[in-house]
C-alpha cells in the first residue's frame, strides 16, 4: 500500500528541528496502526535524533510523542469527525 501524503508536513525536514539531514519517516500512530497511518497521512519526517537515536527521539520522550498525536489528530478532524477517529484509531489525544 503507498502512503499518503502527510496531513502535518510533507516537506522532507525534521518535523521538529527543521533538518534536511538523516531524515526518517515516523508513522505518528505505529505498531497495530501503522498501516492506518500510511493509509490516512499520519506520518511525518523526523532526523534520526528526534526519531529514535537520542533520548529526545519520539520513541522515548513520551512529551514529543504525544505532541505529535495531538497535531495529527486535530489535522486529521479539520476534514473528518471524531467519531471516524475513533473508529480509526480507537482512542482520542485531544
Amino acid at each position: 500500500m503507498a502512503r499518503a501524503e502527510s496531513i502535518i508536513s510533507n516537506d522532507r525536514r525534521c518535523y521538529v528541528c527543521g533538518t534536511t539531514v538523516n531524515l526518517h519517516v515516523h508513522h505518528i500512530f505505529g505498531g497495530i496502526n501503522r498501516k492506518i497511518s500510511d493509509k490516512e497521512g499520519c506520518w511525518c519526517y523526523l532526523c534520526g535524533y528526534h526519531h529514535n537515536l537520542s533520548d529526545e527521539g519520539v520513541h522515548f520522550d513520551r512529551e514529543l510523542d504525544l505532541k505529535l498525536k495531538k497535531e495529527c489528530q486535530a489535522s486529521w478532524e479539520r476534514s473528518h469527525t471524531r467519531d471516524e477517529w475513533y473508529r480509526k484509531f480507537g482512542k482520542s489525544y485531544l
